[in-house]
């Protein structure tokens, strides 16, 4: 994140030596009196976050919007950026990120995908009944003919 805005972003960071020992030190803590999940999720923040600062591991997820969509978090601030939103808006991100012009943007994803309207399962079934209500009609029709006709 640093290196890109500024070639000399090592340069300006003070003691970057001490900075990195103490994120691998963070990385690897195993203290017991943390619960379990806890030490795991903060080592695997921390190994995330020594490779993107000694420049050895790139982010690149793929966040599926729609069928037709996906999001690309590139950088930590736009991984950052994702996980503040979806703590904030919860279960409804998704629907935040096909819809909501203001998320969009801020995501560099531009105006939402026309829709192609499909039809659900209610429509398809409410069509077949029809059908077979008019396939019933015609043969019961059908049959009243043939009744006279019978010696």
């Amino acid at each position: 994140m640093g290196r890109d805005d500024d070639p000399e972003f090592e340069d300006s960071v003070e003691d970057f030596e001490s900075l990195i020992e103490d994120i691998d030190n963070l990385s690897t803590d195993g203290a017991k009196f943390r619960a379990k999940r806890d030490r795991k999720v903060q080592r695997a923040s921390f190994r995330e976050i020594l490779a993107m600062v000694t420049g050895e591991g790139e982010i690149a997820e793929q966040v599926k919007i729609s069928p037709q969509e996906n999001l690309t978090l590139s950088s930590w601030s736009d991984k950052v950026l994702y996980a503040a939103l979806k703590e904030i808006l919860g279960s409804s991100t998704s629907l935040h990120l096909q819809q909501n012009l203001f998320v969009r943007e801020i995501f560099g994803l531009g105006a939402p995908p026309l829709k192609i309207e499909k039809r659900t399962k209610a429509e398809k079934t409410g069509n077949k009944r029809k059908m077979n209500a008019a396939y019933q009609k015609a043969r019961q029709r059908n049959m009243l003919k043939m009744r006279d006709k019978r010696m």
